[in-house]
């Protein structure tokens, strides 16, 4: 079957509509289908509306004609990026790229993924990001274009504690986690307005702008930010102690770090939080120190994409971290 043949096989078999209001259900179905995750609309509402999405649902659906039904989804989010040399541009993370199984081998991923591509590079934006796992790094290196340009690694640290958590995920008591939550990281939050500034570009890289925008906006999960030990620390409470961000100091002594491991252990032991995770790419000053402690495991890849010849050059000088995934 030639690509002509298939386009049209496709095209008569799918419709493609852009993403709505009344299509967030039907993104919730696709997601807890496949991941088994249970979330709302209000909850994608929050998520999909960042400060740059001029309150407009960036995605495209594909729908089987003849039983009407949903078949897949691929979403992006607006955000703004600082390129190495100070410039801000605009950069749109592409996420939620889910085709149920049943469609699955048809294309319909790169479909969904080149129209929002083709929309928001004809807008003005002509940086792209997706941080992929292993199934779908090659569609976006070798169908969309995408250059990997590096991999993070995961530092996971064990915690014995009772699974208060997860206790309450399980039993949908989530409101009572969150305020006992609360009540343990109130000694440990940075003051009020503080802004954590994206690490990467202390050491040179550019990567997503951290600005008071931003973290407005990522408050659609249970994160803060965090002063302890003398390091700040932007910190996620969700199946684990997630690390987003951390501001380590300049030759940051190895007992300073032990002690804000320590007390970074303490917090999740307290709240009943049984992992903590901490995401880093290869070369880093976190990577570096905790590869003297953990041993790291192979995490997301990082694929961009640039769409304009000015765009091209910066690809190789992006760096992204925890805080930047999408349920972050």
């Amino acid at each position: 079957m030639d690509c002509r043949t298939k386009r049209k096989i496709l095209m008569e078999q799918y419709e493609y509509k852009k993403m709505n209001y009344e299509s967030l259900s039907d993104v919730a179905h696709v997601v807890e289908r496949l991941t088994g995750k249970r979330l709302s609309s209000a909850y994608y509402q929050k998520k999909y509306i960042t400060p740059w999405a001029n309150d407009q649902y960036q995605g495209w659906m594909a729908y089987d004609k003849q039983s009407g039904k949903v078949a897949a989804i691929v979403a992006a989010l607006p955000l703004l990026a600082q390129l190495p040399n100070g410039q801000t541009v605009p950069l749109t993370h592409i996420i939620e790229t889910f085709t149920l199984p049943e469609h699955q081998g048809k294309g319909l991923m790169t479909i969904l993924s080149k129209k929002i591509i083709a929309e928001h590079s004809n807008a003005g934006t002509h940086l792209f990001l997706a941080m992929t796992n292993q199934n779908n790094v090659h569609g976006f290196v070798n169908k969309l274009g995408f250059t990997k340009t590096h991999a993070m690694e995961v530092f996971q640290v064990n915690i014995r504690t009772l699974p208060f958590e997860a206790l309450c995920r399980r039993s949908g008591l989530t409101a009572l986690f969150r305020w006992w939550g609360n009540t343990i990281i109130q000694p440990y939050l940075a003051p009020k307005g503080t802004i954590l500034a994206n690490s990467v570009q202390d050491e040179g890289y550019g990567g997503i702008q951290h600005n008071q925008a931003f973290f407005e906006y990522k408050t659609f999960t249970f994160n803060r930010l965090c002063h302890f030990s003398g390091i700040s620390s932007w910190l996620k409470f969700d199946a684990g102690l997630l690390v987003g961000d951390v501001a380590l100091p300049q030759n940051c002594p190895d007992t300073q770090l032990d002690e804000w491991l320590t007390t970074l252990q303490k917090i999740a032991r307290r709240m009943g939080l049984r992992k903590i995770f901490i995401q880093t790419y290869p070369g880093s000053p976190m990577n570096k120190k905790l590869t003297t402690r953990y041993t790291p495991r192979p995490s997301w890849s990082i694929c961009c994409l640039a769409t304009s010849p000015e765009m091209q050059p910066f690809l190789d000088q992006m760096r992204f971290g925890f805080g930047d995934f999408d349920t972050f």
